[in-house]
């Protein structure tokens, strides 16, 4: 199964150390060059594991022309155009660019769908209470409720 990220999934499954887990999942993983260069423009912990994912070939980066669809992000833009010309799925947790997505025929996952297949999968081992935790202290938001609606067994 291949997939295209979009920055903000890599970043925060980078930050919460989940990030090498997905390549027992996806066969592929690809981003567009808006994504690496967003990615390059910072100079944390989460990009540099990035980039070093990327140097060792476990990430490829593929270059798109992002047109035909407007009102988002060039790296959203491009994710969404990459995974449509690839048929597989594009990992995205912009509200706005998961509904243009899925309106392109695109399947969306994003960063907690990430993380749920993880755990279903045995691939990672946490509790619902503490992750939430965790993703507002690197940042993640999102409402308490819908949280554990996603994440109830």
């Amino acid at each position: 199964m291949r997939i295209v990220f979009n920055t903000s999934p890599l970043i925060f499954l980078e930050k919460l150390k989940y990030l090498d887990k997905i390549f027992d999942v996806f066969s592929e993983v690809i981003i567009p060059k808006a994504v690496y260069d967003e990615i390059r423009a910072k100079n944390d912990e989460s990009s540099k594991k990035i980039a070093e994912l990327i140097s060792m070939g476990k990430i490829k980066v593929l270059q798109v022309t992002a047109e035909g669809i407007v009102g988002l992000h060039k790296g959203e833009t491009e994710a969404i155009i990459l995974a449509k010309r690839n048929n597989c799925w594009v990992a995205l947790d912009d509200l706005k660019a998961r509904k243009v997505a899925r309106s392109e025929g695109v399947k969306v996952i994003g960063t907690l769908g990430i993380l749920k297949l993880l755990k279903e999968l045995n691939l990672a081992k946490f509790e619902p209470e503490d992750l939430f935790k965790e993703l507002t202290q690197v940042g993640f938001r999102i409402k308490k409720e819908l949280f554990f609606e996603i994440f109830k067994d």
